[in-house]
């Protein structure tokens, strides 16, 4: 297992950064190309790990092809394709929907933490619209076996308190569907930001629809091909606000972003203002600078909407020592990793106590030890979790050093960030 040495000699903070190109916009345009008739060009695609991995599985079911790539695997069992989405939660729910609809037989598996996230209720969904998916190993739970029909019913109902990607994946496809689909949204919708990001999207590219509240309505229609530019991934821009919070000065320039995003996670630069960080948009993006007027002794928010950013804010909160009260955490638990208990775990190296109070509540205290020698060459694993080991490494402002385990996995999402951190005066071993 890599581990690297991550140190910072001084808390003043100042660069300019580039951000990858958005991996949920980027991920939906991709399924979006491959169900037009027309072509159409998408212009600062990721280069996440898991775009590239649905962009190569994409290319190799349109080819018919059974090769490997290096990113993505494309076999053959019998009758059936294997298509290997290793640890991308993304391409595993928005191929099951796809493959649905797609002509041929098809083995959908992934990682062996791929296999024990629950798909269960994206399946039924599908079921009840006449698919036909199997469980090929334990009931519930990838890998899936898809025979590719013409799915003829057009009305379900589904559970929205778990993932909007299941919600997504349906969505996705409804305009091909021959009578359309009728989407109705049951219990608590959570990571509703995301579900409006698909609909925006799908609109872009000439699709009617009609959301009434908890009531989404596509009929048949064809995408219409217009060329699209991704824009910068505001999930990966919280790890610098988080690194302008730490420092004693800072002066970022983050390009790509804009005012009037899509993203659910541009909320960040709402969030940031409560620990003394100004967001100023220009012409290409956005710029950080710190006003040192942090008086916050207690934060508490609901990250219902935005689970991709919760580990950025909590992580932060315990290194300014700020108590917290975070809901919508119930969700955290079925991602990369429990990002909840791995929290707590990490957490407890500095002395600080993250505990649950409820399903979807967990409580930050104070951080019970200030000694600064005790966190010499404290080793935080990332549980080969992108977020937890970009969470955790703006940490080394506040203590110096730290080494980061897994630090490998940054590639899921942002695989440019040690460079970047290395640019903006980090050091990297």
């Amino acid at each position: 297992m890599k581990t690297l040495l991550v140190s910072k000699d001084d808390k003043i903070i100042k660069g300019t950064v580039s951000l990858n190109g958005s991996k949920s916009e980027s991920n939906r345009l991709l399924i979006i190309q491959a169900l037009c008739k027309d072509s159409f060009k998408i212009y600062n695609l990721s280069k996440a790990e898991d775009t590239v991995i649905l962009s190569n599985l994409l290319d190799k079911i349109s080819a018919s092809s059974h090769t490997e790539t290096s990113s993505a695997q494309v076999t053959e069992i019998g009758s059936a394709q294997v298509l290997d989405v290793k640890d991308a939660g993304t391409a595993m729910r928005f191929l099951t929907g796809f493959l649905s609809i797609r002509q041929g037989k098809w083995l959908l598996t992934g990682s062996e933490r791929m296999k024990k996230r629950p798909i269960a209720i994206l399946v039924n969904a599908l079921h009840n619209l006449g698919a036909e998916i199997e469980y090929s190993e334990e009931k519930n739970y990838p890998p899936l076996l898809i025979k590719g029909t013409i799915l003829s019913s057009n009305e379900i109902n589904i559970d929205a308190d778990v993932s909007s990607q299941y919600i997504t994946a349906l969505l996705l496809i409804a305009p091909c569907l021959p009578q359309g689909l009728i989407l109705y949204l049951k219990r608590n919708i959570v990571s509703e930001p995301y579900i409006k990001m698909t609909l925006n999207i799908m609109k872009h590219f000439g699709i009617e629809i009609i959301n009434n509240n908890r009531t989404i309505i596509i009929k048949n229609q064809n995408y219409i091909a217009k060329d699209y530019y991704v824009e910068s991934d505001w999930s990966a821009a919280s790890y610098w606000y988080e690194i302008a919070a730490l420092a004693d000065k800072a002066d970022i320039t983050i390009k790509g972003l804009k005012r009037q995003s899509i993203q659910g996670d541009k909320i960040i630069a709402e969030i940031f203002k409560n620990f003394g960080i100004e967001t100023h948009f220009i012409s290409d993006g956005i710029h950080l600078s710190k006003n040192n007027n942090l008086q916050k002794k207690q934060f508490n928010f609901d990250f219902t909407d935005y689970p991709d950013i919760a580990q950025t804010v909590i992580v932060c909160c315990a290194a300014l020592n700020i108590k917290g009260h975070f809901k919508g955490l119930q969700n955290l638990k079925i991602k990369e990793t429990d990002r909840t208990n791995a929290l707590k775990k990490e957490l407890a190296k500095f002395n600080v106590k993250f505990f649950r109070k409820s399903d979807s509540e967990w409580i930050l205290e104070n951080r019970q030890d200030n000694n600064k020698k005790f966190f010499t060459d404290l080793c935080i694993s990332a549980y080969n979790d992108h977020r937890m080991a970009m969470a955790f490494s703006p940490l080394a402002i506040n203590f110096g050093k730290l080494l980061i385990k897994n630090p490998e996995s940054v590639k899921k999402s942002y695989p440019n960030f040690w460079k970047d951190l290395l640019s903006v005066g980090f050091k990297i071993q």
